[in-house]
């Protein structure tokens, strides 16, 4: 009986110990909701040339507030067009905005400190943002 114990003890430490810590500090899973600076935009002309580019000037920012249901409000001055949101899946979004009645489905892409926005472009297209 004394063994049986022991050997339970011994698989339930090795269990125990062989289990992935994870690490706060790293770059993993995040949550949009938040404010994030834009650092570089991509249109791409239709030839496939087209790559990310640095933002220069003075700093853009956008603000992912949470509403209630998995919606949201966009703030902020760095797509100015868009107004509110709501979250589709872990990895498209509902959006809309002043210019088109119906909404827009956006790709995105979402880490602790990084926001990938890919709006419906033809050519491609997106934003990419680093957290405040």
């Amino acid at each position: 009986m004394k063994k049986i114990v022991l050997l339970i003890l011994a698989t339930t430490g090795l269990l125990y110990i062989s289990c992935k810590k994870t690490d706060k500090g790293i770059d993993g899973p995040g949550e949009v909701y938040g404010k994030w600076k834009l650092i570089e935009t991509m249109q791409d002309p239709g030839d496939g040339s087209g790559r990310y580019k640095k933002v220069t000037g003075e700093a853009k920012y956008l603000i992912l507030n949470k509403s209630a249901d998995k919606a949201g409000k966009f703030e902020g001055d760095a797509i100015p067009d868009l107004y509110a949101f709501k979250i589709l899946d872990s990895i498209r979004m509902e959006v809309y905005s002043n210019t088109y009645k119906m909404p827009l489905t956006y790709y995105y892409k979402v880490s602790a400190k990084s926001l990938l926005l890919n709006p419906p472009c033809i050519e491609g297209c997106g934003y990419r943002f680093v957290r405040e």
